[in-house]
This record gives structure tokens, sequence and C-alpha cells, in this order.
């Protein structure tokens, strides 16, 4: 009896000892991501880990004496190791399928690919205040959720061409408005992703595809917008939506923000890959690469511009290079000196490269 309790003690001990350390190591180094429920590693790490080395010495303890009992006995001694490695085995397997069957809860709950950022009513009566020349925009998709958010009309042609607009992982559109509002010559769509703004439904990466593909749609069908004139601009996350869009419906041109070549890569070395998965065995072989815009940026044969700073340290510029080096079509990519992840985009020099590219479009 004594031997089967300390056994079940390893299990439990060698697993929580497992995803502690992981989990908290994960904590302490990533930075500007909402822990949500993994903050509880932070707080409790130390009593949680002495009870797992507790347990896993009392197993331990329970192996030498099973061996020192047993060490006359070769086949007593080959059941105990027989023993010792299915339990480290079992553990493994255990958290294995713990994580593979929570995933995707894992990663909603703890925001660690999206932070929704949401706006009241009141919000949106007061834009609509603000600014005359924008109109508010609410699209039902195929699966019945609606997404709000704004056309900016700055062009008083007949058919303007447009400007499609996706965010980053915690933006809220709306905050573009007086941004573009002087993007002369261009309407500008911003649509808030599902959970954004006053978008309903939970975001996803194949929900923000299709969604991208109802935009585009919608926006296509006006009598208002020039078809022939449509780019997708994409800031960050952003980027991965923006990519698939130009692989799959007729943009004219594609314009990246801080764009990375997969997402998956990337935010598995900060956490939003929830556990590194692309590197453990064996859940990576079931895990999907998440917008994987490099796979895609070959296909595509109009021209892009990149934006990217030379001091981001979210997206490091040497992802932006790779994805550029494999677009398709013609390509410029602008270096921003000195800009980072969040302040590139605010700059006069990068909206500058923006409208330029847009000119000759």
């Amino acid at each position: 009896m004594f031997n089967s309790i300390s056994a079940l003690l390893a299990v439990l001990g060698i697993t929580v000892f497992i995803i502690s350390c992981k989990v908290t190591s994960w904590a302490k180094t990533i930075e500007q991501i909402k822990l949500g429920d993994l903050e509880i590693f932070k707080v409790h790490t130390l009593t949680i880990n002495i009870f797992a080395g507790c347990s896993i010495i009392l197993f331990i303890l329970t192996t030498l004496l099973l061996l020192r009992t047993v060490r006359r006995n070769s086949t007593k001694v080959i059941t105990v190791l027989s023993l010792i490695l299915s339990i480290l085995i079992g553990t493994y397997v255990i958290l294995f399928l713990f994580l593979y069957q929570n995933l995707d809860e894992l990663i909603r709950i703890n925001h660690l690919v999206y932070q929704p950022k949401q706006i009241d009513q009141s919000t949106a009566e007061k834009i609509k205040l603000l600014y005359t020349d924008v109109e508010e925009i609410k699209i039902n998709t195929p699966d019945n959720t609606n997404l709000y958010g704004w056309l900016i009309k700055n062009s008083s042609v007949k058919e303007a061409p447009l400007l499609i607009y996706f965010g980053g992982s915690s933006e809220e559109v709306s905050d573009m408005i007086s941004i573009v509002d002087d993007l002369d010559g261009w309407s500008v769509a911003l649509i808030n992703y599902r959970s954004y703004g006053l978008s309903e439904g939970q975001p996803s990466m194949r929900s923000l595809y299709n969604d991208a593909n109802s935009i585009y749609d919608y926006f296509s069908k006006r009598s208002d917008i020039d078809t022939k004139k449509i780019v997708s601009m994409g800031y960050s996350l952003g980027t991965g939506v923006a990519v698939n869009l130009s692989s799959e419906r007729s943009t004219v041109g594609t314009i990246l923000v801080s764009p990375y070549d997969n997402y998956s890569k990337l935010k598995g070395k900060s956490l939003s890959n929830a556990l590194q998965l692309h590197n453990m065995f064996p859940l990576s072989y079931f895990i999907g690469e998440s917008y994987h815009s490099i796979q895609k940026a070959s296909l595509i044969r109009t021209p892009l511009l990149c934006l990217a700073g030379d001091l981001d340290k979210n997206i490091p510029i040497a992802y932006s290079k790779n994805l550029v080096a494999n677009w398709g079509g013609e390509k410029t990519m602008k270096t921003m000196y000195r800009d980072d992840h969040y302040f590139i985009f605010r700059s006069g020099e990068a909206w500058n490269e923006i409208k330029s590219f847009l000119k000759v479009l």
C-alpha cells in the first residue's frame, strides 16, 4: 500500500513540478502579455514546487527501499526499473494529453494571442459626432456573427479606392480613425475583430481569416468603392490576416507593418504558442502552424510595402525580412531606424512611405 501511494504521489508530483517550473519560467520572461489565470503560478510557485519536490523525494526513497529489498533478484529489479520508467512516461503522457485537450482554452483564457479591447455604445456615438466623414459599419458574417467598425471616406470621387486595415493583438481600431483621416484619396475600412470594440463572437485564426474575406466581399459590392483598387494592410498580428486576404482575394497591393513570417514560431519564444508546443514532442506533430504567412507570401504577385523597426523586440526585424524575401511580387522594405514595435506606426516617416506606396498603385 505504501509503495502504491508513493507511486501515485510521484506521478502527481512530477507532473506538477514540470508544469509549475515551465510556466513560471515563461511568466518571468514574458513581456507585455496579460497572464490571466497563469498568474497563479507566479504567486504560488514556491508552495507548488515544495509539494512537488516532496512527492518526488518520497518516490525516490520508495524506489531505493524496493531496490534494497530485491537487490538479489534481477527479475524484481527489472520490474522496479520498468515501474519507474512507466511512471515517468505516464507523467509526460498525462501532461501531453492535458495540454492537447485544453490548448484552445489555455490560449483563450490567458490572452496568449488575442487581447480584446472593447468599447461601449457611447464611445461609438462620440466617434460619430467627432468625425463627419466616418460611416458606421455592421457586417453579418456567414456564421451569423456581427462585426462592427467604420468606413472613413477621404475621397470625393464616385468610386473610391479602399484600404482595409487589420490591427494588432490588443488594438481597438477606432484609435486609428484620427490617423487615417488625412489619407487623401483613399477610403479606409476599420472593422474590429471578434470580441474587439462592439464586435461579437470569439477570435480565432480561422474566424479572422473568414471575417477578412467577408469584409472584403461586403465592400466590393458597394457602389462607392473601386473594386479594382483594394489594398490589404496589417499591423503586427494583423499582418497575418492581411497576407491571407491578399492570397485569397483580388487586392492591388499589401502593406505590412511589423510583420512576422510565422506567428507560431515567433510567439513560441514568449508564451502565446502555449508551452512552446512547436518544440514539444510529440505534441509538435499535432499542432498546426499559426498565421504561417511565409507559406502564402510566394503565391502573392501584387506589390508589397513592408515597414519594420530596427529596435522592435516584439517582432524582430529578421522575421520581417524573411517574409519579404519570400514575397512573390514586387517588394519594398523600409527600415524605420530607432523605432520599436509601438512607435513605428505613429511616426510621420512611416505614413509618408505608405502614402507614396498608395500613389503608384
